[in-house]
């Protein structure tokens, strides 16, 4: 088993991250295009040509499998590892330490975009306050 290329580690933590949201939130509502896309390029690169690891995490995430609602997660989570398995990937210590650093960068990326939009906003807003008569010059 191999370390994942940058394009097939992404797929992984798409997948990872789906998980995740089935867990906290429930069942995905279609279209999940990038979800869908992690699938098809994983499929495209595994090695056995199997379709059933794919399939059922597709059907568990949205939902319309045959598992109970509380072990839906379990049942993507066994999918996942064997996915991983099946494109050559060990599901390890190591991959998940890293997916879990791309969540949180990618959660604190997010923060920080939002205050800084709503820095922006209130700049703005302290702006027309401060210079009601450019505000009217403006229209």
């Amino acid at each position: 088993m191999s370390k994942p290329n940058r394009t097939t580690f992404i797929a992984l933590v798409v997948l990872d991250d789906a998980i995740r949201r089935l867990q906290v939130a429930g069942p995905l509502k279609p279209p999940e295009h990038g979800v869908r896309l992690a699938l098809a390029y994983l499929y495209s690169i595994c090695l056995s040509k199997n379709r059933g690891p794919f399939d059922s995490m597709w059907l568990a995430l949205l939902g319309r499998d045959h598992q109970p609602p509380d072990f839906r997660v379990t049942w993507a989570g066994t999918q996942f590892a064997r996915i991983c398995e099946d494109i050559g990937v060990k599901q390890d210590v190591d991959l998940n330490t890293a997916m879990a650093r791309i969540r949180t960068g990618a959660q604190s990326a997010v923060t920080s975009r939002v205050a800084s939009n709503q820095n922006s906003v209130t700049n703005t807003s302290s702006r027309q306050v401060e210079h009601p008569q450019d505000a009217s010059l403006s229209r």
